[in-house]
């Protein structure tokens, strides 16, 4: 890595709060030249002086084109039957017990909304229509959070779904499909950074973060997973990637209930 584009990333890192160094350096030249080439900058040294001068408008922009999230709904199909088969009935059972019929949940990296909206569709189908839930569905990329809540999808995005659960929770559109509004009534976006904001919300039943840790230095990590601790009520679920582990020193504050699937319950 050369020294000015080392300058450049650790400057970035700095400002966003979040790692780059955790991407690949290639990918990253890609994406840093497509801003460069839209504000008129030709080499690294001019882009970091331009930042130094644009501030926090020119971060995001960079920060979004270097997301660029590819998502589909219900991303590795057996997380999500796991969540249906046993996380959610046993959140259910906990709920009857005292009476209540509430539910809330919160996708953390939630891109262009296929997870949390994969959540909803999970609550329906194990659950059924007379729970009152919400889901948080938070990310740091506005562009991502806007067409989240469009709700608009080609096919190849929803190959996961078989037919009946297409024509349950969709409308045929164009060349696409769009989520159903009373689907779309569960679901609260919000951006939000994980390495600085706080908790989206507390009391939490359970928090959904796939493949977003990732790109996060071990202090990152750190304070988010204490962050997810923390919104979870006792016995809440934490979902993470299949490429993901939990750091050690919080063995003591979630037990794994599916090493396959990465799926923890706060102790």
């Amino acid at each position: 890595m050369d020294i000015a584009f080392k300058m450049l990333i650790n400057y970035i890192s700095k400002q966003s709060g979040i790692d780059l160094n955790q991407y690949r350096e290639s990918y990253l030249k890609r994406r840093i030249e497509l801003r460069m080439k839209a504000t008129g900058n030709k080499t690294f040294e001019e882009y970091l002086s331009f930042l130094r001068k644009n501030g926090k408008k020119e971060i995001e922009e960079l920060i979004n084109t270097i997301a660029i999230n590819v998502t589909e709904f219900m991303r590795d199909v057996t997380p999500f039957k796991f969540f249906m088969d046993m996380v959610l009935p046993d959140i259910a059972n906990r709920k009857l017990k005292v009476k209540s019929n509430m539910l809330r949940f919160w996708s953390a990296g939630c891109s262009n909304g296929e997870e949390p909206y994969s959540i909803a569709i999970c609550i329906y189908e194990a659950l059924g229509s007379d729970w009152l839930f919400t889901i948080y569905a938070t990310d740091i990329d506005l562009d991502s959070l806007e067409k989240a809540k469009e709700g608009y999808y080609d096919a190849s995005q929803l190959k996961n779904l078989n037919k009946a659960l297409l024509y349950k929770y969709f409308e045929k559109e164009d060349d696409g499909y769009r989520v159903k509004s009373f689907l779309k009534k569960h679901i609260r976006f919000k951006r939000h950074d994980l390495t600085t904001d706080t908790p989206v919300s507390r009391y939490l039943d359970g928090i959904f973060c796939r493949n977003v840790i990732i790109y996060f230095n071990d202090s990152q990590k750190s304070k988010i997973f204490n962050d997810f601790y923390n919104a979870l009520v006792s016995r809440g679920y934490l979902i993470i990637g299949k490429s993901e582990t939990l750091p050690s020193e919080f063995n003591n504050k979630f037990k794994c209930i599916n090493l396959k699937d990465k799926v923890y319950q706060k102790i």
